[in-house]
């Protein structure tokens, strides 16, 4: 997979491979992170677009039904209590759900029948009946709820400002070899529009992990929402935490188990026994308590009170155990070294390797030549797939990998810091 940036966030220009391993290195501030969050919202976006076309055809229906039911309740003399909530019952969502849709319109019609009503309050009622029917009936326009969700799902990310400063007009595009995925413009206005010539992703999912220390902030994101139900200004006037949508996402998918097999058949080779065995124990989620621990021997921290390295192994720990790590499946990390000793990034950088060698694809976003190079030579030993880039003035460009010397250019660029340490010795000396 390819993906094509033109314009957003911080980045000018971008043309990156998405397979098996992909890695941008560069300095803060140039857009690395903007290419995972990104691919986070396109697959995000096109894997819930069924979800908002549901939930748009449920509250048209839930509408008439409600209509449907207060216009009875007043037109038609029902002081029975049993009647009452049959009448509130029969004109339901839940009442939608249980039935079959050409049940549920036919068991409306002979309701209505049933009623001592005039003959203009009956031809209503059943033309409201056949509104329904329409509703239920309706093609399911895929370009349009694609588009709608890439507006919501890139406004809870990016906020309000989608594209560049100063431009005009954003572009992403997304390709499966020279198969042209998504073709996306922003306007001006961050506005998202969708060329009609979609086609389906092979991903349903994706993974984005900014920080370990999310898990310090379970009570505050358990109320929290994301642009996706309402506004920031709203939430703040409800007293509502507001955040982005990968943060909720990721914290769902660690507080609640929603598989009950491991990833891996083997478990002694599993990700989550390898966790195990380096932190000597795994993290849980404790429903109980609402709170993450830290199991290690006999005793049980809260996860305020581990080492934040620990946090960083045991997110991964909890989503492969909770089955969230898959081939169809994105894994985004940003700068997962940022919490961890150069020694952990190595190991860290050991256990990436083994994700892609379980088909499991990784981009990987980072300033440090401990975790580049650790990710360089554990490839190199697996032979799996990876591509290195350099996010440098506003520019994504790939850096060809063939052999030893090919990160020269990384590694130069972020070996700065170091050139100014000689020179204030020098000065010193």
């Amino acid at each position: 997979m390819r993906l094509k940036i033109k314009n957003i966030g911080m980045i000018s220009d971008a043309n990156v491979s998405l397979d098996g391993l992909t890695i941008i290195a560069g300095e803060n501030d140039t857009g690395k992170s903007t290419v995972g969050k990104i691919l986070f919202c396109l697959i995000k976006s096109v894997s819930r677009y069924q979800e908002d076309f549901s939930e748009s055809k449920l509250h048209k229906i839930e509408d008439i039904l409600d209509s449907l039911y207060f216009s009875i309740r007043r037109n038609v003399q029902i002081t029975n209590e049993e009647d009452l909530n049959n009448l509130r019952h029969m004109f339901s969502l839940e009442n939608y759900i249980i039935f079959e849709e050409n049940v549920f319109i036919d068991s409306l019609k002979e309701y209505i029948k049933k009623l001592d009503i005039e003959k203009e309050n009956y031809q209503l009622y059943s033309d409201l009946i056949d509104r329904v029917a329409t509703i239920l009936a309706e093609p399911e326009d895929k370009n349009k709820y694609i588009q709608s969700a890439l507006n919501k799902v890139f406004r809870s990310e990016f906020d309000s400002q989608i594209i560049k400063h100063h431009c005009e007009m954003g572009k992403i595009e997304l390709y499966e070899d020279e198969l042209q995925l998504l073709d996306i413009c922003i306007d001006e206005k961050n506005k998202i529009s969708l060329s009609p010539k979609c086609q389906p992703l092979y991903f349903n999912d994706a993974t984005f992990i900014e920080t370990p220390l999310i898990l310090n902030n379970h009570d505050l994101l358990l109320r929290a929402t994301t642009g996706l139900n309402t506004t920031k200004s709203t939430s703040r006037r409800l007293g509502v935490p507001y955040t982005t949508l990968h943060i909720k996402d990721l914290f769902d998918k660690l507080k609640e188990k929603i598989y009950d097999f491991l990833l891996f058949d083997d478990e002694s080779n599993s990700l989550g026994a390898k966790i195990s065995s380096l932190i000597n124990g795994e993290l849980i989620y404790d429903p109980q308590e609402n709170d993450f621990k830290y199991i290690k021997a006999n005793s049980k921290l809260s996860i305020k009170n581990t080492a934040t390295g620990i946090k960083s192994f045991g997110i991964l720990q909890i989503l492969a155990e909770q089955g969230f790590l898959t081939e169809k499946s994105f894994l985004i990390l940003d700068e997962p070294e940022i919490h961890l000793h150069p020694k952990w990034q190595l190991k860290y950088a050991e256990l990436i390797s083994f994700l892609v060698t379980q088909n499991i694809p990784v981009l990987v976003t980072s300033h440090s030549p401990y975790m580049i190079e650790a990710l360089q030579k554990y490839t190199q030993k697996s032979e799996e797939k990876v591509n290195f880039y350099l996010a440098d003035n506003n520019n994504i460009d790939k850096i060809n990998n063939d052999n030893s010397e090919t990160l020269a250019t990384i590694f130069e660029k972020l070996s700065e810091p170091f050139e100014e340490f000689e020179i204030l010795e020098e000065e010193n000396f």
